[in-house]
């Protein structure tokens, strides 16, 4: 493994806060299902979305179909709305700990699968993602994480050898998929998280801070 030169974050419940129980709850009550059935039908289809091979109001029209509702047109911008805001909260601790890393040397990037009206969204409310040398989301590429070609795609936006990238991701199939391609990755949480149950956190900021930063 090389001496890491750059780190890459996910964006969703690592850059982000994970959403509450209670934005979940506005989408289970619409579609009737408790919190964790809906779940399984929201993350059911968005592969395709954060690919970009599906777009947004498709893609809501698709879960109601699958909880047995219909969703019209103007429901499904409502949809996206309240889906961009619950997943709009950033983790300060997060951002500060990316803050200090380009400070002292480290290229920094977002590696996140994303969709395009919740970008759009994103680029208009948190103007600090540009601190970052490289961002990179699924649905401007066609690619999509655990995909080996997106972290070839991400060491080569940033210039470095696969083991010269520290990488963290709140899912594990991700940080799987990384450490296959070469990339020093672990699962991370920006805080706990009640209802996605993604994995159990393997590395915490003030673990980074001593492994990266000065004393």
């Amino acid at each position: 493994m090389g001496t890491l030169k750059a780190v890459a974050f996910d964006y969703g419940k690592v850059l982000s806060l994970p959403p509450t129980e209670a934005q979940w709850e506005r989408f289970s009550q619409r579609f009737a299902k408790p919190v964790q059935e809906f779940q399984k039908i929201y993350w059911h289809h968005r592969e395709e979305l954060d690919r970009g091979t599906l777009d947004n109001p498709e893609y809501w029209k698709a879960v109601g179909k699958d909880c047995g509702f219909q969703v019209t047109d103007e429901e499904a911008d409502r949809l996206i709305d309240l889906d961009n805001d619950q997943w709009t909260n950033v983790c300060d601790e997060t951002l500060s700990l990316a803050r200090d890393l380009h400070a002292h040397g480290y290229r920094t990037a977002i590696l996140s699968n994303m969709e395009r009206r919740m970008l759009r969204f994103m680029r208009g409310k948190l103007t600090w993602l540009d601190e970052f040398d490289v961002q990179i989301y699924s649905c401007e590429i066609g690619m999509v994480k655990p995909e080996s070609a997106i972290y070839q795609y991400l060491c080569r936006r940033l210039g470095c050898d696969p083991g010269e990238v520290l990488f963290l991701d709140d899912k594990l199939v991700n940080v799987e998929g990384a450490r296959k391609f070469g990339l020093e990755s672990y699962v991370f949480h920006s805080a706990p998280d009640a209802v996605m149950l993604t994995g159990r956190q393997e590395i915490s900021v003030a673990k980074l801070r001593r492994r990266l930063l000065p004393a």
